[in-house]
């Protein structure tokens, strides 16, 4: 790991369609445009941010056409990119960096100024009807030209859904519907489900995709002024499903964080004593299943995978850590100096929820999970704290390490058998290796690199007129820490994860969190 350093450099950006050096064979369906985002100005100056996930957010693209790829990234124009580039000093809060004054506000101005939040959306590339936006986890997200990558309008979410941090991965359902969950502060802090209809007018391409947005219904936060962080959630074909996980973000602590100098992280705690709770809700109604589902063992999750419906069941995949470490292992003065720990490792998890109609009937003590195959565990407990409730315990699913959690999302909400990932930067099997895996069996293929080959989050593109679930392929961007090594784009076939071909670029790639593949229009 001696150049691992190397990937958390502040990137130059490379505005003009760059050729790259195409390698293999190239399958002649693949038309495209792969759309990524990410982390990628650390350095102000003299000053430098401190944490991975501050970085400046910067867009890629690879355009595939015709047996020929180009390559181009652009930063963000965020308000907080031009104020940081002015400042020479972040502006705003940022995740692991406290602002500091904007020098275009006078003093009377800065004293008074109440928390702002970043609209430094470096998290996840959105598709909302045809449009493209750009997100983190505040109220703000960004639209983009998916041509030139400029930056276009700012949206506030708190404006149009009434949350204050929004998840950065909606799903959207095979009715077009689009669902995403926020949080809201005013009235103490709750949880909002909010539901995006599609457009009844496909007439109307460049509309406002939010104006029917509404919110499904509210759940209140378990603590009085804290709520628990979330990056993601579930969704199957009737449900929806979220975790109160017992990392807990306080108000309070966010109310103060700019006359604190306190960053997001600065407003973390870590309550294993918690447990986890599962959010059950109704996708019809909005109704909250009133049955309480608890994992007793606390752990940590950024990424859910899928979830779907089986025989009265539903089932939950997640990736989860024994604890919220790794967002300790990603301040840039640690992997500056090339230190990754190997400890609390990400693991695949699958959790069997019993949708149990009437709690009262069934025994005490006695095992619910009757999916075939599976040894996850739910079984009803009392006791004087929770009252009644299913305690659900999780069975591990494959090695782990495993990260970047895709799938065909074709079979989202639905029964599916192959997720793929990385080893992102852990140290452990899937290290430098772009992998599949089948959630029934934990059996696994990896296409792997050497060791100072970086990949990022695969996508799954489906083959035309593809009936198996595997058949097509994945697209992974490659960066190579070592000096005169080129990055590349990597397209491995889905079903054997052997590597069909590679797109080597003049310019590095940046690191990069989350996108999305525009297929070509014909």
């Amino acid at each position: 790991m001696e150049l691992f350093g190397e990937l958390f450099n502040t990137i130059e950006e490379r505005v003009e369609p760059l050729p790259t050096k195409l390698k293999g064979q190239w399958p002649a369906w693949l038309r495209g445009s792969f759309l990524r985002v990410g982390p990628g100005k650390y350095d102000l100056g003299d000053f430098t941010l401190n944490h991975w996930l501050d970085g400046m957010a910067i867009l890629h693209k690879f355009h595939i056409d015709g047996g020929k790829v180009s390559f181009r990234s652009k930063y963000l124009r965020s308000d907080a990119y031009k104020k940081a580039c002015m400042a020479q000093r972040p502006v705003f809060t940022e995740f692991g960096t406290h602002c500091y004054p904007d020098p275009c506000k006078n003093i009377f101005s800065r004293m008074f100024s109440h928390f702002e939040m970043t609209d430094n959306a470096s998290n996840n590339i959105l598709c909302v009807e045809d449009q493209l936006f750009v997100s983190s986890e505040t109220c703000y997200i960004r639209k983009i030209d998916p041509n030139t990558l400029d930056t276009r309008d700012k949206v506030d979410l708190n404006k149009v859904m009434g949350v204050n941090f929004a998840s950065s991965h909606p799903l959207t359902d095979d009715s077009g519907t689009t669902y995403n969950m926020g949080c809201s502060f005013m009235s103490g802090p709750k949880y909002n489900i909010v539901r995006i209809p599609p457009s009844k007018d496909s007439n109307l391409s460049g509309s406002d995709p939010w104006i029917n947005a509404r919110t499904l219904t509210t759940v209140s936060s378990s603590w009085k002024a804290s709520y628990a962080y979330y990056h993601s959630f579930g969704m199957s074909e009737n449900y929806l499903v979220f975790l109160e996980q017992p990392l807990l973000v306080s108000t309070l602590k966010l109310a103060t964080s700019q006359l604190k100098n306190r960053a997001l992280t600065d407003c973390f705690d870590w309550l294993p004593q918690e447990r986890v709770k599962f959010i059950v809700i109704r996708k019809s109604t909005g109704e909250v299943v009133k049955v309480k589902y608890i994992s007793e063992e606390a752990f940590f999750t950024f990424h859910h995978v899928n979830a779907y419906e089986v025989e009265g069941q539903l089932v939950v995949d997640l990736v989860a850590y024994p604890s919220p470490e790794i967002i300790n292992k990603l301040y840039l003065k640690k992997v500056r100096m090339n230190e990754y720990s190997s400890e609390d490792p990400p693991q695949l998890k699958r959790f069997i929820l019993p949708l149990v109609s009437d709690l009262q009937s069934v025994k005490e003590g006695e095992e619910l999970v009757h999916v075939a195959g599976n040894t996850a565990s739910a079984i009803k407990v009392k006791n004087n704290q929770d009252g009644v409730y299913i305690s659900v315990t999780g069975v591990d699913v494959g090695e782990p390490g495993f990260e970047m959690p895709v799938i065909n999302t074709a079979h989202t909400g639905k029964p599916y058998r192959f997720v793929y990932g990385t080893g992102a930067y852990d140290q452990g099997y899937f290290k430098n290796s772009v992998c599949k895996m089948d959630v029934e069996s934990g059996r696994s293929w990896v296409w792997r690199g050497n060791e100072h080959q970086y990949l990022s989050e695969p996508s799954f593109i489906p083959a035309p007129d593809a009936i198996d679930e595997d058949d097509g392929v994945i697209l992974c961007s490659v960066a190579d820490v070592r000096k005169g090594s080129p990055d590349f784009l990597l397209v491995v076939d889905a079903r054997t994860m052997k590597e069909l071909g590679r797109a080597e670029v003049d310019a590095r790639i940046p690191t990069s969190l989350h996108g999305v593949f525009l297929p070509e229009r014909h």
